[in-house]
Order: C-alpha cells, then sequence, then structure tokens
C-alpha cells in the first residue's frame, strides 16, 4: 500500500503548537488572577461616623483673700458650658454664705425653694423633668441647667447669675475684669503685629539673598 504524504504536515504541527501555547497562556493567567484575588486582604467596611460631639466651655478661677483680721480665705469657682448643660460650683469661706443666699434669694425668689436645715434647694421642672438645680450649704454652691430644656430668657438669667456669684465670690469686680480682658487683647494684638513685621522683614531678606545668588 502506497501513502501519500502530505504537505501540510508542518503547518498543521505549527496550529496545533499555537492553540497549545495560548491555551497554556490563558490557564496561567486564570491561576495568577485567582492567587491574587485569594490572598488580597479586604478592606473593613468603615464606620458610620457620629454626631455625639459637644462643644463644652470651661473656667475655673482660685483666688485667696485676706480679710481684715488677717485670715486667709480661699475661694474657687469652675463654670461649664456645653451645648446642652450649664454647670456652676463654687466652694468658699463661710463668711460669704449670707451674701450668696442674698443674691440667689433677689434673682431665683421663693417659689421653688425650699429650706431644710442650713441647705437651700432651688428646682424647676418642665413636663416631669428637671431643668434647673440650685444647691447651697454652707460654704458650697452648686446650679444645674438643662439648656435644651429651659428657654432662652431662663438660660440668659442663669448665665448672669452665675457672673454676679463669680465675682462675689472671688472678690472680683466686673467692671475692672473686663478692663483687664481689654487691656490683654490689646497686648496680643500688638504682639501679632510685631511678629507679621518681622515675618515681612525675614521675607524681604530672604528675597534679596535669592537675587543675588541667582545673579552670581
Amino acid at each position: 500500500m502506497n501513502f501519500k504524504k502530505s504537505k501540510n504536515v508542518n503547518g498543521s504541527i505549527r496550529i496545533i503548537d499555537v492553540k497549545t501555547t495560548v491555551c497554556v497562556v490563558l490557564i496561567t493567567a486564570l491561576c495568577l488572577t485567582f492567587s491574587l484575588s485569594a490572598q488580597t486582604t479586604p478592606e473593613p467596611p468603615t464606620p458610620p461616623k457620629t454626631s455625639n460631639s459637644k462643644t463644652i466651655s470651661r473656667t475655673s478661677q482660685s483666688v485667696s483673700v485676706e480679710n481684715d483680721d488677717n485670715e486667709i480665705h480661699n475661694s474657687s469657682v469652675s463654670v461649664s458650658v456645653s451645648d446642652d448643660e450649664y454647670k456652676f460650683r463654687a466652694r468658699y469661706h463661710q463668711s460669704k454664705n449670707e451674701g450668696v443666699k442674698t443674691i440667689l434669694i433677689e434673682a431665683l425668689g421663693k417659689d421653688n425653694l425650699s429650706v431644710k436645715g442650713n441647705t437651700y434647694l432651688w428646682s424647676e421642672s418642665k413636663n416631669g423633668n428637671d431643668i434647673f438645680e440650685c444647691k447651697l450649704t454652707k460654704g458650697h454652691l452648686r446650679m444645674y441647667l438643662d439648656t435644651d430644656l429651659a428657654s432662652k430668657g431662663y438660660t440668659e438669667k442663669i448665665n448672669a447669675l452665675g457672673k454676679d456669684l463669680k465675682h462675689f465670690i472671688s472678690g472680683t469686680d466686673a467692671k475692672k475684669e473686663s478692663e483687664r480682658a481689654v487691656a490683654k487683647a490689646k497686648r496680643e494684638l500688638e504682639r501679632a503685629e510685631r511678629e507679621l513685621e518681622r515675618a515681612k522683614r525675614e521675607a524681604e531678606q530672604a528675597a534679596r539673598a535669592a537675587k543675588r545668588a541667582a545673579k552670581n
């Protein structure tokens, strides 16, 4: 039997080789893709942002006052104001207790006042919720106001009361304290202006030095 040689044997072999190479490349690429996907660490989900932050302002003052008998009396006043509450705390010599009580009665009256021994307690409520409490004992005073529930006028009233009590307890004068604050602000402004002038001079010197360097 005679067999005829095909003229397309080499061409067929080349086609098969090309197809085999393409398949190997595709399989390799798929394996690499799956491998990289498996090794990639998933990113954790970003936690949602909350809006529970509060703006809080705190001021504290401690003073030592010498009376006519050369006795040193220490007093401290602390005021904390946030977005929804006002807190006032004070500690002072018992000799100032009558003056503090007089200021409180003039501002708050006696309608919401209960007295037990040396403790004076003012309280206000709205729809069953406590919005204000002021407790006075010998040498100690504490006030709390829920500014979310209290009206704007009542909040301003308690703020003004706190300032009056602060000046009385610490022995400071409101007018003099305001003048000191203005003087301090003026000094800080003058210092800022001097710093600005100094920065301008340094910038001009640096610019002149850069020009000289460029010419050389």
